[in-house]
């Protein structure tokens, strides 16, 4: 006896199919909305930490005086040799680097009384260099504030000096993106006369 037809089995087994199918259409959306999302997150983070540049800070970190001389006769006059020497900080994720040479300019009163030069400085990424330099200093009376640099030297013993540099260079990220970046370096001194050292060494 044959067996007896159940009215509606292929269309229920039909729609069973056709959910089943559905749901997986639906989870594969689902799990490729997700992989996008988190795509976009990632590149989002790439591009605000790695490709984020942020300029160079340079200061300038001592100074060491050398063959200090001044007088009165027959004019004020004061010559030094002063070694001083910058650390760069480079807080991006590719290597800052200028070429050629950059000035420190040693200001008194308003006046250039010294320039020292830094050679080319190469800092790769996430990383601090050193560099050091030479400025000889020797102040025109003709030029600086004879009253002021009269009382420096025969009464307050101290001559306060300003230095001041830019270092303008490129950042390379990834071998592919360059971006120019100027660092500025403003510092204070004071130069004491009697004890030949560097007081109140300050930078913005």
């Amino acid at each position: 006896m044959a067996a007896d037809k159940i009215p509606g089995d292929r269309p229920t087994a039909h729609r069973s199919r056709r959910k089943s199918s559905k749901k997986c259409l639906n989870a594969f959306c689902i799990c490729l909305f997700a992989a996008a999302a988190t795509a976009c997150i990632a590149a989002l983070t790439f591009g605000l930490v790695v490709l984020r540049v942020k300029t160079p800070t340079v200061k300038l970190t001592s100074v060491a005086v050398k063959n200090l001389h001044y007088g009165f006769s027959p004019t004020p006059f004061m010559e030094a040799t002063l070694t001083g020497e910058i650390t760069m900080e480079n807080p991006n994720y590719g290597a800052f680097e200028y070429e050629g040479v950059r000035n420190v300019t040693l200001i008194y009163y308003g006046v250039v009384v010294g320039i020292g030069e830094v050679k080319r400085l190469s800092v790769n990424a996430k990383s601090i260099e050193k560099r050091k330099f030479i400025v000889k200093v020797k102040p025109n009376w003709r030029f600086v504030n004879v009253d002021y640099f009269s009382d420096d030297l025969a009464r307050l013993k101290t001559m306060n000096m300003s230095w001041n540099a830019e270092f303008e260079g490129k950042i390379y990220l990834l071998k592919l993106f360059k971006e120019k970046k100027i660092s500025v370096m403003k510092c204070s001194t004071s130069l004491n006369l009697t004890s030949h050292g560097v007081q109140n060494l300050a930078c913005l």
